[in-house]
């Protein structure tokens, strides 16, 4: 799962503080990128990590000018290789966090949003160590909502990160996490799974399963994914009410794509009943463009998952 930066731990009270800190901040953001880890913002755009505001006064290209050699050349390999895009959301979620409020448990005329998302989808933050109380691990908030017109809190713990041995804790869990999610995929079988006893798992996707590509957040994904075909089907009669009844975007190939040989053959998969069939129709929830094809059988109530990777290609994009 990606970090959230937290956006309310910046900035620095001062100058000489963000530099006494910034160095090992960048570490900590170059060895999460090492080991897998990405990161996402909540919902202005940040700009890249030299643009940020880390304090008053502070200027970035002469604090990595003073950097010894080492250092300055980590800090300018995150600077051009780790992004940190808005994450992601559907709308209805979107929508229903627009409806909350987060703030600090100790202070709670600071606004954490960032943090309520993070608590919201499962994720983890990053805040920068600019006070005390975001170096505390978890970070206690409060959520508020409107019920009726009675105003209700809940005090939630959120996960942190704003150290080196933070982060090292972190990754040992999100090892333990990504083994854990890949037996459970791999341990899939075609048919008559547990969990998800209207879905049918094609030999291809169930190898697709297996491959170190799977992030945390595609098993994250995937999951809810499965979930959802698996309890739509159930009420649904044709394409358009199993997208209704699914908060997921899905749709078939474009006309020029399955004209031709070359792509149409590629969106061909072994289903374990009926042979080599089309798997046109596809899910789009996935980060990096990365696609779930399925075939939908609505006389037995039942989905076929065909693959899950990388975006097949197409006519505009080879």
């Amino acid at each position: 799962m990606n970090l959230i930066i937290n956006e309310a731990s910046l900035p620095f009270s001062t100058k000489e503080k963000c530099i006494s800190e910034l160095k090992t901040l960048f570490k900590l953001i170059h060895l999460a990128d090492y080991e897998g880890i990405g990161f996402n913002h909540n919902d202005d755009p940040l700009g890249n990590w030299n643009s940020l505001h880390y304090a008053d006064d502070f200027v970035f290209s002469e604090w990595i000018n003073k950097l010894d050699n080492d250092s300055s050349k980590l800090v300018k390999n995150v600077l051009s290789k780790v992004s940190c895009p808005i994450v992601i959301l559907e709308d209805k979620l979107r929508d229903s966090l627009d409806e909350l409020m987060f703030s600090l448990s100790c202070s709670r005329d600071i606004e954490v949003s960032s943090l309520g998302l993070a608590a919201t989808i499962g994720s983890c933050a990053l805040s920068f160590p600019s006070q005390e109380y975001w170096l505390q691990n978890p970070i206690k908030i409060i959520k508020n909502w409107d019920d009726n017109n009675i105003w209700k809190e809940d005090l939630i713990d959120v996960p942190n990160i704003c150290s080196l041995e933070h982060l090292e804790n972190y990754i040992i869990k999100i090892k333990n996490v990504r083994q854990s999610n890949k037996d459970y995929l791999t341990s899939l079988e075609i048919k008559e799974n547990q969990d998800f006893p209207n879905l049918i798992f094609c030999k291809n996707v169930l190898k697709n399963f297996s491959s170190s590509a799977i992030s945390a957040n595609d098993f994250f994904k995937i999951n809810y994914v499965l979930k959802k075909l698996n309890q739509a089907i159930l009420l649904s009669n044709n394409l358009e009410e199993l997208k209704l009844g699914l908060d997921l975007s899905i749709s078939g190939e474009s006309k020029t794509t399955m004209e031709r040989p070359k792509y149409a053959r590629q969106r061909e998969f072994e289903h374990p009943d009926l042979g080599n069939i089309m798997f046109e129709q596809h899910v789009k929830n996935f980060e990096s463009g990365k696609r779930m094809h399925i075939f939908v059988d609505f006389t037995s109530k039942k989905v076929a998952i065909g693959y899950f990777g990388s975006h097949l290609p197409t006519v505009k994009h080879p």
